[in-house]
């Protein structure tokens, strides 16, 4: 069996806590402000270096919460 140094591995929950947390952050801290737009979920995938579904796993928590709202054909913002 290979060894691997755990650093290594990345876990998909371990990515998606992550991801949830910081984007958390970023929104009660005003880095997002309230009305604003998230970026789309491809360019945060991008960002993150995560798939797709890892990012809808996460706003779909953030709507979930009260944080963010969908707009059908528009994208995501940041609740007001």
């Amino acid at each position: 069996m290979a060894n691997r140094k755990a650093s290594s591995i990345v876990e998909p929950t371990t990515s998606y806590r992550h991801i949830l947390d910081d984007l958390v952050r970023r929104i009660e801290s005003g880095e997002l402000a309230p009305g604003e737009k998230l970026p789309s979920t491809v360019r945060l995938a991008a960002d993150y270096s995560v798939s797709i579904s890892t990012i809808h796993r996460v706003t779909t928590t953030l709507e979930d919460r009260g944080l963010i709202r969908g707009v059908p054909g528009k994208g995501r913002y940041v609740r007001s």
